[in-house]
């Protein structure tokens, strides 16, 4: 693959922004007056959910943060300059050239795709995506690769170019490969439709355009706002000339200026004689004139003005006595003004002080009035007669290990099996799928990857890993396999952006290969070192979602091991996760599953004192098996009534919300 930069095109998107904004204005749909430009990194930019049972169409992007979500016309997609390819190969779409974001993350692009997971649970599972129409200075196409370079369409109608009609029947997170033929701005117009397989009912989201810069991107000009007026003078004496100057906030071509002036505020204005383009030249005649400055643009309308200026003429008393006058008042008033201040502000002080001082007396007494009333009270609920503490029964909840039980299989969809993120200043490696649900996070322990029979491949090309034959699991999604890759996103914003995940070992019969496929088509290594086969480590700079091409030669059960590292670039410090378990049964379906792991909760009867002690019950107030008291049906003891027993409640409902919050943050 060659990339190159190409002079001869700048001059074609040369106020690229301002073309755009213009273009998407034409559609009917605004682009917004100042968007979030992308010119990098993941984006599913036809982001549909279903939301208070509506459909809605968006952006989601990993740039700004994690799974931020915008209205696209807020957005502007920026095709850098480096996406162009002069020589596509004939028999690929777009061909001899032009620009192409390829189907694997180049992380110097944007990567455009979409993702309909947001549909699970609702119902309505089965999405259309209709990309209506397309402005713009050349063609679209929208296509994927086979498994070894085979141009595959997506499209419903099995073109390649656009407009046209994505579909995915179930929920879905793909991306592809697309090609602008020309350099320019192009707006798509897109909807989204959503129907239930089961009753055929439908959900149809709003209209939305998207916007993608393609080319170099230069900033327009900024256009002045505003203008100020220099070179005028603290007072004149009448006939004096005034000479004033104009001056735009921000460099402009623009040069038709207009002047005004009244003779006071309460006036109205009038076109000034002696304006001559960003310059005035009058003569002093009226103390309190006003003068103001307007630019106007190629249409005769306002793009900046001024403030009006003011003009003072002293005639009498000359400059010297004048100043000596007003600095001798201005002393005399600050010197009256400041020693009356003082006094008030002395007086405030004494009288706040003594007041806060009697107020912090009462409070103290008050305080400690209360503090022995507290000590009385709670000595009277938890003494018995001979000053022993009572011991009172307290159900509470406690984690215990879970009982063994059969693992989560999961034998296709969207699959992020190193999911990596911060967490309370920790790193966390778990696996995150999207076929129970939305991003439903699990430990890599409870989950068994089934490769399917049907992922075998007869006739894998000699140039490629795994040849002859193997199973396949593609870098393009089928929805009848599982789809694993990573996402580092959940490190962004935390500094620790530089993520390494390395599978340390695998264990099966067989070997396993990780890679991806270029531009158009073969093997590209993604494994630290340029290895095809793990073990080995990947590698993500900057947060990223990832999808590979895996292989694995024999059938049988595959564990790997892994752990992931996140360094922050700039002062090198690291954090490290726990080592995970992953097991791939490939071939037939998978039996004697691994047992889950993790813990569970069970309700036990306690002995606690009125401030929370631990302590032993009698065995005349335990009851039910292994001394657990029957329940009221609310979790509360029958004997927790009165005084102590609400002083035991609030006890046992801390405990209660502590193991909740405990298993929250293990889940």
């Amino acid at each position: 693959m060659t990339t190159r930069i190409r002079p001869r095109r700048r001059h074609a998107v040369a106020g690229l922004m301002a073309a755009a904004l213009l273009a998407a204005g034409a559609t009917g749909s605004a682009q917004a007056a100042d968007p979030l430009v992308l010119d990098h990194g993941h984006i599913d930019a036809f982001h549909v959910a279903v939301e208070d049972g509506a459909l809605v169409l968006d952006l989601a992007e990993d740039v700004t943060g994690s799974h931020v979500r915008h209205a696209p016309e807020d957005v502007l997609l920026h095709v850098k300059e480096d996406a162009w390819i002069d020589d596509i190969p004939e028999e690929y779409p777009g061909a001899p050239a032009g620009y192409v974001l390829p189907l694997t993350q180049d992380p110097n692009l944007v990567w455009p795709g979409w993702d309909t997971n947001g549909v699970a649970g609702s119902g309505y599972t089965d999405v259309e995506i209709d990309i209506s129409s397309v402005e713009g200075p050349g063609e679209v196409f929208l296509y994927t690769l086979t498994g070894f370079g085979t141009v595959t369409s997506l499209l419903e109608d099995g073109g390649h170019q656009l407009p046209g009609t994505l579909r995915e029947e179930t929920p879905s997170h793909t991306h592809a490969q697309w090609t602008f033929t020309e350099a320019g701005t192009y707006t798509l117009t897109a909807e989204a439709t959503a129907t239930n397989p089961g009753s055929g009912e439908s959900l149809t989201s709003q209209a939305a355009t998207y916007t993608f810069a393609v080319g170099e991107r230069q900033e327009p000009d900024p256009e002045p706002t505003a203008l100020s007026v220099e070179g005028l003078g603290d007072h004149y004496h009448t006939g004096d000339a005034v000479e004033l100057t104009a001056v735009p906030n921000a460099p402009t071509e623009l040069d038709h200026y207009h002047w005004y002036s009244r003779d006071s505020a309460d006036a109205e204005w009038e076109a000034a004689e002696g304006g001559d383009g960003d310059t005035y030249t009058g003569t002093a005649e009226v103390d309190g004139q006003q003068l103001k400055a307007e630019l106007l643009d190629e249409d005769h309308e306002v793009v900046a003005a001024s403030e009006p200026v003011t003009i003072h003429i002293d005639d009498h008393g000359g400059e010297d006595s004048g100043g000596s006058g007003d600095d001798a008042g201005g002393a005399a008033g600050g010197s009256d003004s400041g020693a009356q201040g003082g006094s008030s502000d002395g007086g405030d002080a004494t009288s706040g002080g003594g007041s806060a001082s009697g107020d912090g007396t009462t409070g103290g007494g008050s305080a400690a009035g209360g503090a022995s009333g507290g000590g009385s009270s709670a000595g009277g609920s938890s003494t018995g007669g001979d000053d022993e503490p009572v011991c009172l029964p307290v159900e509470e909840e406690r984690e215990v290990p879970a009982e063994p039980g059969e693992a989560l299989v999961l034998d296709h969809g969207h699959i992020d099996a190193f999911n990596v993120l911060t967490e309370g200043g920790d790193l966390i490696l778990n696996l995150k799928e999207d076929v129970t649900g939305s991003h439903v996070t699990h430990a890599p322990e409870d989950v068994v990857l089934h490769v399917k029979p049907e992922a075998f491949t007869e006739e894998i090309p000699e140039g490629y890993p795994g040849a002859p034959a193997g199973y396949l699991l593609p870098l393009t999604q089928d929805p009848n396999l599982i789809w694993p890759g990573w996402d580092t996103n959940g490190v962004a914003g935390s500094g620790y952006t530089d993520v390494e995940i390395d599978i340390t070992s695998v264990e099966g019969p067989g070997e396993v290969y990780l890679y991806t496929t270029n531009t158009f088509g073969g093997a590209v290594p993604i494994l630290e070192g340029g290895d095809l086969e793990l073990p080995g480590t990947v590698r993500e700079e900057s947060p990223a979602h990832t999808h590979a091409q895996w292989t694995f030669t024999e059938a049988g059960t595959y564990t790997l091991t892994a752990a992931a590292t996140a360094t922050d670039p700039d002062s090198g410090e690291s954090l490290t996760s726990d080592a995970a378990t992953y097991t791939f049964a490939v071939g037939d379906a998978p039996s004697g599953l691994a047992a889950q792991g993790g813990t569970t909760t069970e309700t036990v009867t306690v002995g606690k004192t009125a401030d929370g002690e631990d302590c032993t019950l009698p065995d005349a107030q335990l009851g039910g098996r292994d001394g657990n008291l029957a329940s009221t049906g609310n979790g509360v003891p029958p004997l927790l009534v009165g005084g102590a027993g609400a002083a035991l409640l609030a006890t046992g409902a801390t405990a209660f919300v502590f193991a909740r919050r405990r298993l929250a943050a293990r889940a």
